[in-house]
């Protein structure tokens, strides 16, 4: 079968990379991308970026990885979340977006790029944000809660502006009835799957009871399509269907062997070879070339998310070191942000400089974190549930 050598080679590649990284406690999404720097075009070029099946991967990748980002997100802890998290996801957005709307407008880009840079640059991993607290031991705390709380608001939010400002791109033109009309649609959307799940869950557990998996899958693509139907992107409607799928809606025991076979196609699998594909587009001439754009922006990117959370944190009375400490782990990218610097790439939203730059943000903004909260951690002595 064609293709079969070259996603062998890239599976190995991305499986020993990965392993590397792991063991140097850095996030695996960043192994998995050196892996595609290795075998493609930047060094090697063993692989064919154009491969047909390696492609097709990749995308089912892509749709994988936001449906078991969905099924992270608690939509019952969202209802519940405290208004110390919505703070601290605003001012954590507003921030960074406000002023990477801003430096990429100076810097001549027009205002629809200007505004899809801000989105790629202001999101927080929920994956590798739950990755840095496991690692220093305080995921089972009150901070940790409050910090994954953040992160999946703030996502939600940053998935609806992408939504908004690609149909923006698309049309060409601001047309604030057709602008109010899209607001209307996501808005809708996601409330009606979100609220419609949350009413629903004690009618529906009994349908996932056989063949619960395969069932997620049809939510899945159902909600995709009907996603693309009304204008919006697949990655929503993936998104959308593992928060309706909670332990809520279906036993929790139907839920781990569902969320454990989609977390193995996310992160062993298919999410891989998505990651590996970004080294393949990746253009470090271009980061050369723009050296200021790049600091800028990553100035903004850190400095804004990390000012914005800590200082939303603090302002609702949570301590200074435990408000920087979520301050440093909302800092934590390369998923969401990597998702959607790629769908910009290939509808021509963003070039290859911009997208290397945006990937390079994300690789540095984490590393940043982690160091950071290694080093705080130990000043705060965290326990279970403080």
């Amino acid at each position: 079968m064609e293709g079969i050598e070259s996603l062998l080679i890239l599976m190995v590649v991305v499986w020993v990379a990965g392993k590397i990284f792991r063991a140097l406690s850095l996030p695996v999404i960043f192994g998995e991308l050196l892996g595609g720097i290795i075998v493609g075009p930047l060094i090697f070029n063993v692989i064919d970026p154009h491969s047909e099946l390696i492609i097709s991967l990749a995308e089912l990748g892509v749709f994988f990885l936001m449906l078991h980002t969905g099924l992270e997100s608690d939509a019952n802890k969202l209802f519940k979340a405290s208004k110390k998290s919505f703070g601290i996801a605003a001012l954590g957005l507003v921030i960074p977006f406000v002023l990477g709307t801003m430096a990429a407008e100076a810097f001549g880009f027009t205002l629809y790029e200007s505004l899809f840079i801000a989105t790629g640059i202001s999101a927080t991993a929920i994956a590798v944000s739950v990755r840095i607290l496991k690692d220093c031991k305080i995921r089972n705390t009150r901070v940790a809660d409050t910090v994954l709380a953040s992160a999946v608001i703030s996502d939600i939010v940053l998935l609806v502006a992408f939504s908004i400002i690609l149909t923006l791109v698309e049309t060409g033109v601001f047309d604030f009835a057709q602008f109010a009309i899209m607001i209307l649609k996501v808005t809708l959307f996601f409330g009606v799957v979100i609220i419609g799940g949350h009413k629903l869950r004690n009618h529906t557990g009994n349908f996932y009871k056989d063949k619960g998996f395969t069932l997620t899958l049809i939510v899945a693509l159902t909600l995709g399509l009907i996603a693309e139907l009304i204008g919006l992107h697949l990655i929503i409607g993936a998104f959308l269907a593992g928060l309706f799928i909670s332990e809520e809606v279906v036993d929790k025991k139907v839920f781990d062997k569902i969320e454990d076979r989609v977390y193995g196609l996310s992160y062993s699998f298919l999410g891989p070879i998505f990651f590996a594909t970004l080294a393949f587009s990746l253009d470090f001439s271009g980061l050369i070339g723009e050296p200021w754009l790049l600091i800028t922006l990553f100035l903004i990117a850190f400095f804004g998310k990390f000012i914005g959370s800590s200082v939303g944190a603090y302002l609702q009375k949570i301590k200074a070191g435990k408000s920087i400490l979520i301050g440093l782990v909302m800092n934590s990218r390369g998923a969401v942000d990597l998702i959607i610097a790629s769908i910009g790439l290939q509808v021509g939203i963003i070039d290859e400089t911009v997208f290397s730059i945006l990937i390079t943000i994300a690789f540095a903004s984490t590393l940043f974190a982690i160091l950071g909260v290694r080093v705080i951690k130990k000043r705060l002595h965290l326990e279970y549930g403080t």
